[in-house]
């Protein structure tokens, strides 16, 4: 049951905010601050879009914790682009700032994050997709059913 309260506690962080730590800019022989940039939990339509791709990696949860820090940076290697494509949906979360600037956030983030936070991210993103609500929708839905009779329809028989 520990699992499942550390899904739960890493969706709470979801909600709130997840900060990413970004490389910092170093101009002028001058160090420069660490900045981060924060990834909260996408809409239902970056959600499925996330999610389509996170598929199209080939890869299961399940596999995905057992990674060693190599095997991360292998990852990384090899899905590089989906992996930044994935969080920069979770930075842009709306359909028309995905579309027009989904590009640019995932080329930045390539260049400025490093590999294991990205994979760190997209690990917890997909590992806390959630389908209680859509059942929580459903159940609500059938109980406000107009096809269905109501209580006194029965008693009454009218």
């Amino acid at each position: 049951m520990v699992v499942k309260e550390e899904l739960e506690a890493s969706g709470m962080l979801l909600d709130m905010g997840v900060s990413i730590p970004l490389r910092p800019l170093m101009f002028f022989n001058g160090g420069g601050k660490t900045r981060s940039v924060t990834i909260r939990r996408p809409y239902l339509g970056g959600l499925i879009r996330m999610s389509r791709q996170f598929l199209e990696l080939g890869v299961t949860i399940e596999e995905m914790e057992n990674y060693t820090i190599d095997r991360n940076i292998a990852f990384i290697a090899e899905h590089g682009k989906a992996v930044s494509r994935i969080v920069a949906g979770a930075i842009a979360r709306g359909y028309f700032t995905y579309k027009l600037f989904g590009g640019a956030v995932a080329r930045w983030l390539r260049w400025r994050v490093h590999p294991v936070f990205l994979s760190e991210a997209v690990f917890q993103l997909m590992s806390n997709v959630d389908i209680r609500p859509f059942k929580n929708i459903i159940k609500s839905a059938e109980s406000v059913n107009p096809m269905k009779p109501g209580l006194s329809r029965k008693e009454s028989g009218s």
